[in-house]
C-alpha cells in the first residue's frame, strides 16, 4: 500500500491536462467556424446586392444607354437623392439609385463599396469589402482582414 501512495493524483492531473487541451482545440474550432459562417454571410449579401443593382438598371434603360450608371467607388457618400415626391428624369432616377445601392454596401457590408461598367449592353457588377481572414497567417501580424470582391456580368 505505502507504494501505491499519490498514484491518483496523477492520473487526476493527466486526465484534466487532456481535458484542457481538448476544450482548446474546441473553442479554436468554435471560433473559425462562426468566422466561416459569417463570411459566408456576407458574401451571399455581396451577391444579392449585385442582383439588385442589375435589376435596378434593367428597370431604367435610359438611364443605362446615358450612362449614368458607370460609376466606381460607389460607397455610400455620394450625393442623396430622392424621387418619392415626384416624376424623376432618367438620370435622376440613376442618381437615386446609386445613393441607394451605396447605402446598402456600407450598411451591410465591412468597408463595402461597388463598381460599374457597361460596355455594349453588358455591366460588369463589382462588389468589394473586407473579410475576417481564417487562413494560414490567422494569429500572426501578416494576419487579420482581406480583401474580397464579388463580380458579376450582366446583359441588359
Amino acid at each position: 500500500m505505502k507504494n501505491q501512495r499519490g498514484a491518483t493524483l496523477i492520473e487526476i492531473l493527466v486526465t484534466v491536462l487532456v481535458l484542457a487541451v481538448g476544450l482548446l482545440g474546441l473553442g479554436a474550432t468554435q471560433m473559425v467556424s462562426l468566422k466561416n459562417g459569417n463570411n459566408a454571410n456576407v458574401t451571399y449579401f455581396a451577391t444579392l446586392a449585385a442582383y439588385d443593382i442589375a435589376e435596378r438598371m434593367r428597370i431604367n434603360p435610359l438611364g443605362v444607354e446615358n450612362g449614368a450608371y458607370d460609376a466606381t467607388d460607389v460607397d455610400g457618400n455620394q450625393t442623396p437623392k430622392s424621387c418619392v415626391s415626384g416624376i424623376c428624369s432618367t438620370l435622376e432616377l440613376a442618381a437615386m439609385d446609386l445613393y441607394e445601392w451605396g447605402q446598402t454596401l456600407s450598411a451591410n457590408l465591412p468597408e463595402g463599396k461597388g463598381t460599374i461598367a457597361i460596355d455594349d449592353g453588358e455591366a460588369t457588377i463589382t462588389v468589394n469589402w473586407t473579410e475576417q481572414h481564417t487562413g494560414e497567417n490567422y494569429g500572426k501580424s501578416t494576419g487579420g482582414a482581406e480583401e474580397k470582391s464579388f463580380e458579376m456580368v450582366a446583359e441588359l
